[in-house]
């Protein structure tokens, strides 16, 4: 049978009117009209073959633009009563939400209790998993994660497809495609009915109405509880499965609560990370969409798609591009550099519904050689784990590590388990590793409380720790890591007043270095600044500014200092992924100098940053080291971790990117992504080259790679400059090939 597929326009695909789906059921109400944030739709693509209605399914693609999309497969609430809903499949919420933050989200139809009984459903979710994997260069899907999610019955399908991986009877073959994995990355749970035998809540008496449930199975509940095992998710929780997320209401009057927490205390049992909200007041479908709850769900599936961390390369500011990230502590351990930051997430809202704040769940450690190739070692510490804290708080501020004894100390911050608030205690994992896994203690860092930790190891191998709380305090660690030896001391009485918080410690030539965020004018953000002591606990003589306030009112900065291969670094944080929110931060670093009595030299942030690159890399001229006419803006505003681009709009216009090495052999071309109506002529000059090469860019339409000769015998490290000469273009990045 030939494929059914239609691609419409963005107007059209991605939004219009939808008749409303009858209320009641397990299948709650939806809304009439529907605006889907979509870039484009594929409609009606028939996953089994064979020309069904309710083997029919749509994908919508995120309006941001990327190559390939993690997706999420949502599926429809109907009490499994309805074959031919995807049309209204949460439109407005869920999916809505997958799409703003980056999902392709693919919404099938499946067989209801009248065409086929179960297990004929989750066969149909089955196919539909295994078709997205099989077709996913032609969808631009990326098949290495791939979730589901799913309200009510839907709910059911979603959760019993994370569980039952590699259940033969469960498996099916709708659609073929059978050397594809079936198995799902994670899966959200809304409102579903996971455990049929348990819909009384653990009663005596069975009291519930099983007649949906009794449909899709063809036969009576009652007699039959056994068999009936073989509908419920719960039956085939392993300790492989998926991550899973749970929502359930507490005024649910259609899918009993109990469902949610009895799903999640069998997950937990079992080892499967999982996270349960009870929604206060919400109902079967009601009351549950709130910003909060689906800023939950995308940020479950982001911790999980980015735990296992990976490999990227930046030589520029911001350092990571693939996450928000904050508060950045550095540290050179056997010669390779780690960096320890917090991980800003979305705001999920803390105290009031409209008050967004700085939300951090976990902890990775990233390492690099050379500051421009770095490693994600993935999730070392999360709020879910730490015995003393509060697993909901999101308060995993600025961390530090140590390494004493072949062992390796990380000290974090986090809320205590009774509570938010700003009481907040100080924790402490242990590992044999710079990059974990770490084991962590079950209770706080005696004799401290505050945030922002700082570990400064002395040359003769004592330690010390130094927090932010009444001030800024500081004491020596004890020999087991985990108190303070005597009473913490306050160091910065004698500093100007102002706001401060986010110490770090390190030490140069004999000196020692108390530096910290300071917000030195009422109202005002925080600049960075410095005491200098002969000993680690002080008395400091206050020094000055390092680094001015955010020209763009970024309301927070925090830091460290490293020196590594001979040179001294600053990291530090900016909003740059996030422009309108300054509680979603990214790292940056630039060099430190020192003047000859010790003091710092005061650095002055750079988009170009300390990373080293070949001609033949992805120049991201954006990061310019310095402009005159051109202008810099976000490539895709619907996702702004695409990075930046160039705009040329006027001849003369031009950037320079230093430090760019073409080694010992000339390039025979330069490549360049760009975006031109009009087509355009640059001009890219090197100080050390024999002439400036004139390109000439033809009309595109959209985003493209020009490729033309390159004639400047040009050789060794050197400027490179891009001016316009006619024309107007966007410059994505250029590259200087040498085949």
């Amino acid at each position: 049978m030939k494929k059914l597929l239609t691609v419409l326009s963005v107007c059209l695909a991605c939004s219009g009117a939808l008749k409303a789906q009858p209320a009641g059921g397990f299948g709650g109400f939806q809304m009439p009209k529907i605006d889907v944030h979509c870039s484009e739709k594929f409609a009606d693509i028939d996953y089994a073959g064979d020309d069904q209605v309710y083997h029919k399914m749509d994908i919508y693609l995120p309006r941001m633009q990327k190559d390939i999309y993690p997706v999420v497969v949502h599926i429809y609430g109907s009490a499994w009563y309805s074959n031919n809903s995807k049309g209204m499949a949460d439109l407005g919420t869920i999916v809505n939400a997958l799409l703003d933050a980056g999902y392709a989200v693919v919404t099938p139809n499946h067989r209801s209790s009248a065409d086929a009984k179960f297990p004929a459903q989750i066969h149909d979710i089955k196919g539909v998993i295994r078709f997205v994997r099989a077709h996913a260069a032609e969808y631009r899907l990326d098949p290495s994660f791939v979730a589901t999610s799913g309200f009510s019955s839907g709910g059911h399908l979603s959760s019993l497809a994370a569980t039952s991986g590699g259940v033969a009877e469960l498996e099916g073959a709708v659609g073929g495609n059978l050397g594809f994995s079936s198995r799902v990355d994670a899966a959200c749970d809304w409102s579903g009915p996971v455990d049929l035998n348990y819909m009384s809540c653990g009663a005596a008496q069975d009291t519930w109405n099983h007649a949906p449930e009794e449909a899709v199975m063809g036969f009576s509940f009652k007699g039959n509880e056994e068999r009936f095992r073989a509908l419920n998710a719960t039956t085939y929780i392993d300790p492989a499965d998926p991550p899973v997320v749970i929502f359930h209401g507490t005024e649910d009057n259609v899918v009993p609560n109990c469902q949610g927490s009895h799903f999640y205390e069998l997950l937990d049992k079992a080892g499967i990370r999982t996270e349960l909200y009870l929604v206060e007041g919400g109902g079967h479908g009601m009351n549950m969409y709130s910003e909060r709850n689906l800023r939950y769900m995308t940020n479950f599936l982001d911790k999980v798609r980015f735990e296992h961390g990976g490999t990227f390369v930046t030589g520029t500011n911001p350092v990571i591009t693939n996450q928000f990230s904050a508060d950045p502590s550095a540290h050179v351990f056997n010669g390779r550099l780690y960096l320890y930051p917090s991980h800003d997430i979305p705001t999920v809202n803390y105290q009031r519904e409209t008050t967004p704040w700085f939300c951090m769940s976990d902890y990775h450690v990233y390492s690099t050689d050379d500051l421009t190739h770095w490693t994600d070692h993935g999730n070392i510490v999360d709020q879910k784990d730490v015995p003393w804290g509060n697993p909901t708080a999101n308060s995993m501020w600025a961390p530090d590590c140590v390494e004493k004894d072949g062992k390796y100390y990380f000290y974090f911050p986090n809320a205590p388990g009774s509570g938010r608030g700003f009481g907040f205690g100080i924790g402490v994992a242990v590992s044999d590793s710079p990059s974990g896994p770490f084991t962590i203690y079950e209770n706080t860092v005696k004799g401290t409380g505050g945030i922002d930790p700082c570990a400064f190891k002395d040359d003769d191998g004592t330690v010390y720790l130094i927090w932010s709380g009444m001030g800024l305090r500081g004491g020596k660690l004890a020999a087991n890591m985990t108190e303070i030896d005597g009473e913490g001391v306050r160091l910065d009485e004698a500093f100007p007043k102002g706001q401060t918080e986010g110490p770090f410690m390190f030490k140069r030539n004999g000196k020692y270095y108390l530096t910290y965020p300071w917000v030195r004018e009422q109202g005002g953000t925080e600049c960075l600044a410095y005491g200098m002591s002969d000993n680690p606990l002080g008395p400091y003589e206050f020094k000055g500014v390092f680094m001015d306030e955010s020209p763009t009112k970024c309301w927070t900065n925090h830091h460290s200092f490293v020196e590594f291969k001979g040179q001294w670094y600053l990291f530090y944080h900016h909003n740059d992924f996030s422009p309108t929110f300054d509680k979603n931060r990214s790292v940056r670093v630039d060099k430190v100098s020192f003047n000859e009595d010790g003091t710092i030299v005061p650095v002055i942030p750079t988009w170009r940053g300390v990373g080293y690159f070949r001609a033949s890399d992805e120049l991201n001229i954006d990061r310019y080291s310095e402009i005159s006419g051109a202008t810099v803006d976000y490539v895709d505003p619907y996702n702004l971790f695409a990075g930046w681009k160039t705009i040329f709009a006027n001849p003369g216009d031009k950037v320079r990117f230093n430090e760019v090495d073409f080694g010992r052999k000339a390039p025979k071309k330069v490549r360049v992504r760009v975006n031109t109506r009009t087509g355009a002529v640059l001009k890219i000059s090197t100080p050390g080259g024999n002439r400036d090469m004139l390109v000439t860019l033809a009309p595109s339409d959209g985003w493209a790679v020009a490729e033309a000769r390159f004639k400047a015998k040009v050789k060794g490290m050197q400027d490179v400059t891009v001016e316009l000469v006619s024309g107007a273009a966007e410059v994505d990045w250029i590259s200087f090939p040498l085949k």
